[in-house]
């Protein structure tokens, strides 16, 4: 158990973790306002007036620490951890960079792009404390070098909304689609902000609406249990084609990124009092560790791998071995992606068989699992989802399919 504060002494913000009789953290947030009575007292939080133009972000970064500090509340508490003033503030330095200041030359926007991606390559990134996924790095050091090939010299205060148009038009020329596009401003974004946060520039044109990463609904399939049920009973006799179906369906059956798939060991094999065995793990992405029962066909594949997990594979390797059981299952239908590339819209027609990759059986299970009727919010315990909206983006549900679920619910009977 635990509660948490924001204080004013002074003309200074800090966060007060009381966690037990006698025991409590004062913390200096390192935030502050231009004067007492700019102080909400009864919101926690620095009121919105013309002397405190920095308000709106004090307050999401006040927040956050919250977040911060609860979350490691709630996870000494559920792993009985000791929780510590050292603890506490090796945690908040890492939410608010103390632990690793940016040097004081990182003043070009480039320069500290590489720093962001080296350093939080091996260090505990704030919003997760974790490093960052491999394939998020990868995301980034992308964008890097897309960001170089535009403009070798740009730096902060060149990203304004006419940057955004310029270089969205230069990607749209390259015959990028809209959602990869987009994906690079939303990383541009994110390198602002880190920046900003540590006082190296004071552009906020990033930070207006306009300033908005394009995005566009992509029709990517999922698998039927019906479907499901054929790839677990194919007869495969190459090794490497039945270690993909098996990482594969491990994903299916957890929800879980195929980055998470790594750190699995007999380790993350549980078992409650009550003897439910259970998959518990650390996402990489978000840092919230998610438990997960395991099913009777889970258990069949761990036994097959003598009680533990299959050798992991690259991801591509994955992929490419899911192509040919897609051939094998011999899935039926079409499907036809309407995507912006270049500007333009194409339509393209896949063979369903032929587009199954990793993600699907991590979208499969969303879908299959809100069509069971499990909760939403069961389903986002364990996948990872942030939120109601991105999940219903994400789940493949026709407004029949959904009307169908509605039916049967108990209100309608």
């Amino acid at each position: 158990m635990g509660s948490i504060s924001l204080k004013l002494r002074g003309n200074k913000i800090y966060i007060n973790v009381n966690y037990g009789a006698k025991k409590q953290k004062r913390y200096a947030t390192g935030y502050g306002v231009e004067a007492p009575k700019n102080w909400d007292s009864k919101r926690f939080r620095v009121k919105n007036v013309s002397s405190e133009p920095r308000s709106v972000f004090i307050n999401a970064q006040l927040q956050q620490l919250v977040v911060t500090a609860q979350d490691l509340i709630d996870e000494c508490n559920r792993n009985k951890i000791e929780l510590t003033n050292d603890l506490i503030k090796k945690t908040l330095d890492i939410a608010t960079s103390k632990t690793k200041p940016v040097a004081n030359d990182h003043k070009n926007l480039l320069d500290f792009y590489e720093w962001f991606i080296d350093y939080y390559k091996e260090n505990p990134h704030p919003k997760t404390n974790t490093p960052l996924a491999n394939g998020t790095i990868r995301g980034y050091k992308t964008a890097l070098k897309k960001l170089k090939e535009f403009n070798p010299k740009i730096n902060y205060d060149d990203v304004d909304l006419n940057f955004h148009k310029e270089y969205s038009s230069y990607l749209q020329s390259n015959n990028y689609s809209n959602n990869y596009i987009g994906n690079q401003i939303k990383q541009l974004k994110a390198i602002m902000n880190a920046a900003l946060e540590r006082n190296l520039h004071h552009n906020l044109e990033f930070k207006k609406t306009t300033f908005a990463k394009v995005t566009e609904k992509v029709d990517d399939i999922y698998l039927t249990t019906g479907e499901i049920a054929i790839i677990e009973n194919l007869e495969l006799e190459h090794n490497g084609v039945r270690r993909a179906r098996d990482l594969f369906l491990i994903q299916y059956y957890t929800g879980m990124r195929v980055g998470d798939l790594r750190q699995l060991t007999k380790m993350n094999i549980k078992l409650t009092r009550d003897k439910i065995k259970y998959l518990e793990y650390k996402q990489r992405k978000t840092g919230k560790t998610v438990q997960i029962p395991i099913g009777h066909k889970f258990e069949q594949l761990l036994n097959r791998n003598n009680g533990s997990f299959p050798k992991i594979m690259s991801d591509q390797k994955i992929n490419d071995y899911l192509k040919i059981i897609g051939q094998k299952a011999e899935l039926k239908g079409s499907i036809i992606k309407e995507k912006t590339i270049g500007g333009k819209k194409q339509k393209l027609t896949h063979k369903r068989k032929d587009i199954i990759t990793n993600h699907t059986a991590r979208r499969s299970f969303c879908t299959n699992a809100y069509k069971a009727g499990m909760s939403t919010i069961d389903i986002m315990a364990m996948s990872g989802h942030s939120s109601e909206t991105v999940f219903y983006r994400y789940i493949k549900i026709t407004p029949n399919e959904r009307l169908d679920r509605l039916s049967k619910h108990i209100f309608f009977k």
